[in-house]
């Protein structure tokens, strides 16, 4: 791929607020032209185009945004609109570079310049900016469904707090309190105290209501370990049996919030037209991650960008003869954790035989685990492109077939 000409352009760098952004142009050396603060509103768009270009004279102008998803999203839709050239840069690479340079002042301007000299140096890299409302649905109720899923953890952790000064021993009758069972009991009786004088018939009459086939010796067992830990009757325990009651029906109300998004999230995923769910290991929210960090795989020439985006793709530090390539740790981070996954479903042989030897065959060359599964994550990233670029189903290859393409 050859590099585009920067002499020929002048690179606007935007530092995106919530109220108002700052922006720097700068021509191809870095070397600042003019500086401009826009409001965030649709209504100041057309003038700041319009300076910028008037200021930038006879050159054609790109820009770098580093959130076309977020604060920066209606201005990139309208400077796409506008045919521009708007690309999407990494905001750890602004952060690296500032951490790397003498000025480690962190003020608007400075990282509108950071970003526009990333945007210079790393143009023939970047994806181009592509804020689609589709793909702005997916990474929203995304990102809702994981919000859910870390309230629902953290409640988790407040109810086993409480409950264990109450039942020390409830997990003797209850694995834990997340089926529908143990949280219906826990909600009437969250303290052993409320089940002086109730029968064995009774209390299995209760737990039926939540689950018809709950074993005929639960509540024997339950009423049975009670009795034997025994408990202890202190201050205040209407008020700590209140807090588990609503923290269990808060997280019963989340657990169905978090089903109701995922039904969401694959109705989504099947809209999108990328048959990502037929490749082993990934499920609903898996593609639906894969979706929302890619966007539009067309923003990418080749895997190798797509690799890069992930931090996947090694960067090279070399000196004289000396070349060596380490891990690069500035990608998107949802979109590496998700190959990740990935590769742990991959590198078991019952799963994918080929990739477990290609995996078995890194580490017998010398490559430490770590290594060895890096590597497997960047044929992941090949396979993930292809698909994603064809819209065509996974088939799993034959050893021929691998056999060839690794020639």
């Amino acid at each position: 791929m050859t590099s585009m000409d920067r002499t020929q352009y002048n690179f606007v760098g935007i530092d995106l607020h919530k109220m108002n952004h700052v922006a720097i142009l700068c021509n191809c050396f870095g070397e600042p032209i003019k500086t401009f603060t826009i409001k965030n509103s649709p209504n100041y768009f057309p003038k700041f185009l319009e300076n910028v270009l008037k200021a930038s004279k006879d050159k054609a102008v790109i820009f770098g945004l580093e959130d076309v998803n977020f604060y920066g999203r209606s201005l990139a839709k309208f400077l796409i609109d506008q045919n521009q050239q708007v690309k999407e840069v990494n905001s750890a690479w602004t952060k690296k570079r500032r951490n790397a340079g003498i000025n480690k002042s962190k003020t608007d301007k400075n990282d509108a310049h950071l970003i526009c000299k990333n945007l210079i140096n790393e143009l023939d890299s970047m994806p181009t900016a592509n804020p689609v409302d589709f793909y702005m649905a997916v990474r929203q109720t995304l990102t809702s469904r994981n919000h859910y899923i870390q309230m629902i953890t953290s409640l988790k952790n407040s109810i086993h707090n409480m409950l264990i000064h109450h039942y020390a021993n409830y997990t003797d009758f209850f694995k834990d309190f997340e089926s529908r069972t143990a949280r219906g009991f826990f909600i009437k009786y969250p303290s052993p105290d409320l089940l002086q004088g109730v029968s064995q018939e009774s209390l299995q009459k209760y737990l039926k209501e939540f689950n018809r086939s709950a074993p005929k010796d639960l509540s024997a067992k339950i009423l049975k370990a009670v009795e034997k830990n025994g408990w202890m009757d202190t201050g205040y325990q209407e008020e700590r049996n209140m807090l588990i009651k609503t923290h269990l029906e808060n997280m019963e109300n989340l657990i169905g919030t978090v089903k109701d998004l995922e039904s969401k999230l694959e109705v989504l995923v099947g809209q999108s037209d990328y048959p990502l769910k037929s490749i082993p290991g990934i499920d609903t929210v898996l593609a639906a991650t894969l979706i929302a960090s890619i966007g539009d795989i067309n923003r990418f020439s080749n895997s190798g960008k797509l690799a890069k985006l992930a931090g996947i793709a090694p960067y090279e530090h070399s000196s004289g003869q000396s070349v060596k390539k380490y891990s690069n740790k500035l990608g998107n981070r949802e979109l590496h954790k998700a190959f990740y996954a990935m590769t742990l479903t991959h590198i078991r042989k019952e799963a994918n035989p080929i990739m477990y030897e290609y995996y078995q065959k890194k580490i017998a060359e010398g490559r430490k685990k770590k290594q060895a599964m890096v590597c497997v994550m960047r044929r992941l990233v090949n396979i993930v492109y292809s698909v994603m670029k064809h819209k065509r189903p996974y088939e799993q290859p034959t050893r021929c077939q691998d056999e060839q393409n690794s020639a």
